[in-house]
């Protein structure tokens, strides 16, 4: 996770208890498509109210807690926004299907018992609606299916899309590549096997093969791998040293995202300063979605993506002096 110097390893990297994302239906505001860098200008430019009292309310829509009109909070919506997947809080309308509140560990059961049709094709349908490739009727797809469904979150098809893209490397390969879970101080190294290997669509490197001369990932700037889809990838590696800003990596993020790739970034949490997880997409409310390679677990990468919000991390690197917003992304060669 850290360069060699003993100074750094306090920075361990903690698993963080996931959060419930807020319930209930939604609708996405217009995608802006100008070049302000203001939340406020982008929204008035929309003609959508501005204020801060609505801006907090459209924050807590979209899993801004404790909206207080920051630099980091106004970009992260700003972000949503540009990407036409900013929730407008004012606008209800079902996309979802109902709340379960039953007790059965079963995605079958629960349809059956909100009388929707359970079968394996209609599943199928749910799963793409609420972005899950490739649907198979596994464990790990059903019981997030699931988790969606106890959450009010389940998308009935053919309501509003999801506003992230579905398509691309990430979710081809997500329910393939297998979760590694990091040994002390190797989040960054585990976290670029990971990513690497989603691009692969394969198991092919461990953390070991991401540690160089004993400095994690040095031997990653400039890489070129192939992906799963015949397509050459070059590696962008911006990190140890490299302070960078937030508006740089946020630009770097959606720009992965919304080219179905991986990227790896550097964030904080109150439990650690200095830590690396691997951004695999967005959730139905257009909050990152993320894989943590200090949390415990096993199985395909699918089952490990939980929303970065609800474990609690931000942008950027906090035991410098100044923050540093590093980030491991891959391109087109």
């Amino acid at each position: 996770m850290k360069k060699r110097f003993a100074a750094l390893a306090l920075a361990l990297c903690l698993t963080l208890t996931a959060l419930a994302a807020p319930a209930g239906a939604a609708s996405y505001f217009p995608r802006y498509a100008g070049s302000s860098g203001s939340i406020a200008a982008a929204l008035d430019s929309l003609g959508v109210d501005s204020s801060y009292s609505n801006r907090s309310k459209i924050a807590s829509a979209n899993g801004v807690s404790g909206y207080r009109g920051t630099a980091e909070q106004n970009t992260r919506l700003l972000a949503l926004l540009k990407q036409g997947a900013l929730i407008d809080p004012s606008v209800s309308e079902s996309l979802y299907f109902p709340t379960y509140t039953g007790s059965s560990p079963s995605i079958v059961t629960a349809l059956n018992a909100l009388g929707v049709d359970s079968g394996f094709s209609y599943r199928t349908q749910i799963a793409a609606a609420n972005r899950i490739a490739l649907y198979s009727g596994s464990a790990a797809q059903n019981t997030n299916l699931l988790r969606l469904l106890k959450q009010g979150k389940l998308v009935k098809p053919g309501s509003s899309p999801a506003p992230a893209s579905s398509s691309g490397l990430t979710a081809i390969n997500l329910s393939q590549v297998s979760f590694l879970r990091q040994s002390t101080n190797t989040c960054k190294a585990t976290s670029a096997a990971m990513a690497v290997n989603l691009i692969l669509g394969r198991d092919r490197y461990s953390t070991a093969d991401m540690i160089y001369s004993g400095v994690l990932c040095r031997s990653l700037d400039g890489d070129i791998y192939t992906g799963s889809d015949g397509n050459a990838y070059r590696t962008t590696y911006k990190a140890d040293s490299y302070t960078g800003s937030l508006s740089e990596l946020t630009a770097a993020v959606d720009a992965a995202l919304s080219s179905g790739l991986p990227i790896v970034v550097a964030v904080h949490s109150s439990t650690t300063r200095h830590h690396w997880i691997v951004l695999v997409g967005r959730d139905s409310q257009g909050n990152y979605l993320a894989v943590d390679p200090a949390r415990n677990g096993s199985g395909a990468m699918a089952s490990q993506a939980k929303s970065m919000t609800s474990m609690g991390y931000s942008f950027g690197l906090t035991d410098y002096a100044a923050p540093h917003y590093g980030y491991i992304s891959f391109q087109r060669a």
